[in-house]
C-alpha cells in the first residue's frame, strides 16, 4: 500500500491553509530546531543520542562484515566438504560432543544451551558442521604440514629469545598459625634435630606439607609478593628467619637455585615445533582459503547489509 498523500483529500486543505495565512498576514517562521537528546554528559562535553546512533550503526556495520565474510566462508566450506566427500564416523562425532562438553564443564552445558536460546538438536547441527570443516581443514591444511629438523633448528637459532628462561628456585615451606610454634620449630632446624621435610609434613598447615613443603619451582610472579620476596631474597640451601604473613608464619628455605638462561634445544624442542607449525598452518590455510574462494567465486557484498 503507497503511504503517498491523496491529491483529493489534502489539495483543498493546503489551499485553504494559504488563503488563511493571506487573509491574516501570517509571516513565513524557520521551523524550531527539535531539542538535542543527550545519552552522556561529561564536565561542558555532551554526547547525543544522533551522535550515538551514527557511531553505532558504523560499529555494527564493521561487526556485521565480519560476521558475513565468516558466515560465507563456512558455508563455502560445507559445500566444498560434500563435493569431497568428507565425513564422520558416529565414534568421531561421539568423541567430539563429548570434548565439547567436557569443555563446557559437566554442570554448566545445560545452562549454556538455556542461555543461549538453543535446542540441542541446533547446538548438534552446528557441532556436526564444525566437526566436518575441522576434517576439511585437516585434510587440505594441518595433515599437510611438513616440519623438517633442519627447520626447527633454523628456527631456534634465530629466535633463541623466544625461549629465554627467568631465575627460578625450589624452595619449601613451613606454615604455621603462631609465632610460638613457628620459633620452636626453626630452633629444631637451626639445632638440626629434625629436618625441613619431617617438621613440614608434621606441623605444616600449607596444602604441600605431605611433600615436605617442596613448593616446587617459582618464578618471579607466581607467588604472592609477601611469599615472593623473602624467598627470592635467600640463596641456594639458605633459610629464612619467620616471616609473618597475612597467612600466617612461615619458615622458607631453597634447596636450589637456576640463573636465567636459554632453554637447550633438546628441552625446549617440541615448543619450537609448535612454533613452527602454528606458523606453517597459518600460511597454508590462508593460501588454501584464496584457493577456496577462487574456485566457488565467492563475493560478499557488505554495502547491501544496511
Amino acid at each position: 500500500m503507497s503511504l503517498a498523500p491523496r491529491r483529493g483529500v489534502f489539495r483543498p486543505i493546503g489551499i485553504l491553509v494559504v488563503l488563511l495565512c493571506i487573509a491574516t498576514g501570517c509571516s513565513e517562521e524557520k521551523p524550531v530546531a527539535p531539542p538535542r537528546r543527550l545519552v552522556a554528559k561529561f564536565g561542558s562535553q555532551v554526547i547525543t543520542r544522533d551522535e550515538f546512533l551514527a557511531r553505532l550503526v558504523k560499529a555494527s556495520y564493521r561487526q556485521a562484515s565480519v560476521y558475513l565474510e565468516e558466515m560465507a566462508l563456512q558455508e563455502v566450506m560445507m559445500q566444498e566438504a560434500e563435493t569431497s566427500g568428507v565425513e564422520f564416523t558416529h565414534a568421531e562425532l561421539a568423541a567430539y560432543v563429548q570434548e565439547l562438553k567436557d569443555a563446557y564443564g559437566a554442570d554448566h552445558f545445560e545452562q549454556y544451551l538455556s542461555r543461549s536460546g538453543l535446542s540441542y538438536a541446533d547446538w548438534l547441527s552446528q557441532a556436526k558442521a564444525d566437526l566436518i570443516r575441522s576434517k576439511l581443514i585437516e585434510a587440505n591444511v594441518t595433515g599437510k604440514v611438513e616440519i623438517s629438523e633442519a627447520e626447527l633448528k633454523n628456527y631456534y637459532d634465530e629466535g633463541s629469545s623466544e625461549f629465554e628462561e627467568p631465575r627460578r628456585v625450589r624452595a619449601r615451606q613451613i606454615l604455621v598459625k603462631n609465632s610460638e610454634t613457628a620459633n620452636q620449630l626453626l630452633r629444631l632446624l637451626s639445632r638440626r634435630k629434625r629436618s625441613f621435610e619431617s617438621l613440614a609434613a608434621e606441623y605444616s598447615a600449607a596444602p604441600e606439607a605431605a611433600q615436605g613443603g617442596d613448593l616446587g619451582w617459582v618464578r618471579k610472579g607466581d607467588l604472592p609478593p609477601e611469599m615472593e620476596t623473602p624467598i627470592f631474597s635467600l640463596s641456594e640451601g639458605e633459610r629464612s628467619k619467620v616471616i609473618h604473613t597475612s597467612f600466617g608464619y612461615h619458615i622458607f628455605q631453597v634447596d636450589k637455585i637456576q640463573e636465567a638462561r636459554v632453554g637447550p634445544f633438546a628441552e625446549v624442542k617440541e615448543k619450537v615445533r609448535a612454533r613452527v607449525f602454528d606458523s606453517k598452518a597459518k600460511s597454508r590455510y590462508d593460501e588454501w582459503v584464496k584457493e577456496l574462494k577462487s574456485k566457488w567465486q565467492l563475493q560478499v557484498f557488505p554495502e547491501e547489509i544496511l
